[in-house]
């Protein structure tokens, strides 16, 4: 597994910016997950931009800012 960094951007009325870490095994699915968690968590529709590869994911302590 690979940590990827994800912008996510939220289209429609009420646009929005966000950049998502995730472990994945690939960037499509680092994208896909990025994509998933934005929308449970902010609600709309969001499609993932930019996917930069951050190294072999390891112990990490998930911060939602």
């Amino acid at each position: 597994m690979t940590s990827y960094q994800v912008s996510v951007r939220r289209r429609g009325v009420s646009p929005l910016g966000l950049t998502v870490v995730v472990a994945a095994r690939s960037r499509d699915e680092a994208a896909g997950i990025a994509t998933a968690l934005a929308e449970n968590q902010r609600g709309g529709m969001f499609e993932s931009g930019r996917v930069r590869s951050l190294g072999p994911a390891g112990a990490r302590v998930a911060v939602d800012a």
